[in-house]
């Protein structure tokens, strides 16, 4: 007689909620990136989640709801992947570089879909604003973490200008047309950052 493993334990009402509600987010963000924002469409969702409608509907009663908690959970994904980068690690001693490649790397990964999101919040005026409300608090937390990730930007008037121009330009790096360009643009804007830094470390306060 076969001994038997022990019991699985059934998912609780909340953790089943919670994978249900992650599955959705993960599958519209998919959907996105794949069709654009015009093309994504809620039975795409439902297939890509594997997902009933009644269960889309059930936690997120309208489309531009769905998509506005996807685009929040995006924007937190996106942090994570960028600080679980830099576990290990003192993020003080790693290299300027090092972290702004991480980004850059993060940026390429999901470059078509973060053109998409802003499709969505551009054109969207409900969307934006259902993702306004639901981001407030969010987005000061994340912008807290992102300048502690670069702890030499503190030196400067406003850090999280100068959190915000690094994603930009990394960003923008993300959609060159070839890698030796996207290597090029990238030594130039680090060099960029690096000589602005020292520029200000280097200026006497008053």
């Amino acid at each position: 007689m076969s001994a038997k493993g022990p019991a699985k334990r059934r998912r609780t009402q909340e953790e089943r909620r919670n994978a249900t509600q992650t599955a959705l987010l993960e599958a519209t963000i998919f959907c996105l990136g794949r069709d654009g924002y015009a093309a994504t469409s809620i039975s795409s969702i439902i297939k890509q989640a594997g997902v009933s409608r009644g269960a889309l509907l059930h936690h997120y009663p309208a489309k531009n709801e769905l998509i506005a908690h996807a685009i929040l959970h995006f924007y937190r994904q996106r942090l994570a992947r960028f600080k679980q980068q830099l576990l290990g690690a003192d993020t003080s001693a790693l290299s300027l570089e090092d972290r702004l490649m991480v980004l850059r790397a993060d940026f390429a990964t999901w470059y078509h879909t973060a053109l998409e999101i802003e499709v969505a919040m551009r054109t969207n005026e409900e969307v934006a604003r259902i993702e306004k409300s639901l981001s407030a608090l969010d987005h000061e937390e994340m912008s807290r973490e992102y300048e502690q990730l670069f702890p030499e930007f503190a030196a400067t008037a406003n850090p999280r200008e100068l959190v915000g121009i690094a994603c930009y330009l990394m960003r923008s790096i993300a959609g060159a047309d070839s890698v030796s360009k996207a290597d090029r643009q990238f030594t130039i804007c680090a060099d960029m950052i690096r000589t602005y830094l020292t520029a200000i470390s280097d200026t006497p306060k008053k």
